[in-house]
This record gives C-alpha cells, sequence and structure tokens, in this order.
C-alpha cells in the first residue's frame, strides 16, 4: 500500500497552533487510540491502516492525543470514519489554545486537511457518511460536498469522468453507513 505524501503538518497548520498541536499516521491504533474510540463508539478501532492522530502539547512537553480520524482503503475510495476528539485533551490546553483551536476550525478540519493531502496520490474520491449537522458544517468547509445521498459526502480531490464520479459514489452508498 502506498505511504501517501511525507510532508510537516505544520505546512496545513495554522501558525498560532504550531506550538501545541501536531498530526501524523500511526500505523496500529489499539496502542494509543482504543480507551477514546471505546468511550465514543463502545468497539475498538479498526485494525486497518491509515490511522491519523492530532497530538497536543502540554506546557511540561507531555504528548495527549487530542483527536483521531481513519480513512479506510476500499479499492479506489478512501472512507473516512470513526473520527473524534477528546474532551479530556481539549480540557489540558490552555484557555487561549483552546480558542485559538476553535477559531482555526477545530482539530476534525485539519485531520481531514491533513488526511487529503496525504494521501491524494492513494485514492480517486475521499467519502464520508455524516450524519451529525455540526460535524458536517466542518466536513464541508474541510472540503467535502454533499451528493445525493443522504448523508454520504465525497471529495472530489482529482479531475475525473462523471460516469466514473457516478461509480464510485454507486459503489459507496451501497455499502450503507460506514
Amino acid at each position: 500500500m502506498h505511504s501517501g505524501e511525507h510532508f510537516d503538518p505544520r505546512e496545513i497548520l495554522p501558525i498560532q497552533l504550531h506550538d501545541f498541536l501536531t498530526i501524523t499516521e500511526i500505523d496500529s491504533a489499539d496502542f494509543l487510540v482504543a480507551d477514546l474510540f471505546r468511550r465514543k463508539f463502545g468497539h475498538p478501532p479498526p485494525n486497518i491502516p491509515r490511522h491519523l492522530v492530532g497530538l497536543y502539547r502540554a506546557d511540561d512537553g507531555g504528548l495527549h492525543l487530542a483527536g483521531f480520524s481513519h480513512m479506510m482503503p476500499f479499492g479506489d475510495v478512501y472512507l473516512s470514519g470513526g473520527s473524534c476528539t477528546d474532551g479530556d485533551t481539549a480540557r489540558r490546553m490552555r484557555p487561549e489554545q483552546r480558542e485559538a483551536l476553535r477559531a482555526a476550525g477545530g482539530l476534525w478540519f485539519y485531520l481531514l486537511k491533513y488526511a487529503f493531502r496525504k494521501y491524494a496520490g492513494c485514492c480517486d474520491a475521499f467519502f464520508g457518511h455524516c450524519g451529525d449537522r455540526r460535524a458536517l458544517e466542518v466536513a464541508l468547509a474541510a472540503g467535502f460536498e454533499q451528493t445525493a445521498h443522504e448523508h454520504v459526502i465525497v471529495n472530489w480531490h482529482k479531475p475525473l469522468h462523471d460516469n466514473h464520479k457516478r461509480a464510485l459514489l454507486a459503489k459507496v452508498h451501497a455499502l450503507g453507513p460506514f
């Protein structure tokens, strides 16, 4: 599996976040993400690669998981899911850090931006299934767009023929919620 583009996450993060936030891919979600994922979804995280994490660096230098998002390869597309943030980590942030992150668009916005750049060469499109109004606002701001199918969103990051787009959308829609 192609590992995606290698780049410094500071290239997508606003400068006001550089001192306390980073985004990276980890090979396995079990060690770092399992507790958060179980709290949010009631089961272990997926064991399929493409685990993205946002890490908060506290004033004492300690690193804390701030958020997670999974991009699951599904043939020629990636499925975005399992995204969540850790409120405990957000409460560790100084108020001005929380406000800077909120004002910049929030962590999920940047997890998506990171994924769209990192994996652009690995797939023809990114799809999501989003039923939450606030999450949809963030997803649309990050580059997703709504489709004719309720809750199915897509990021067409490269030119594709309309027939190919319809085929990819039909394939993903046939999955149901993911």
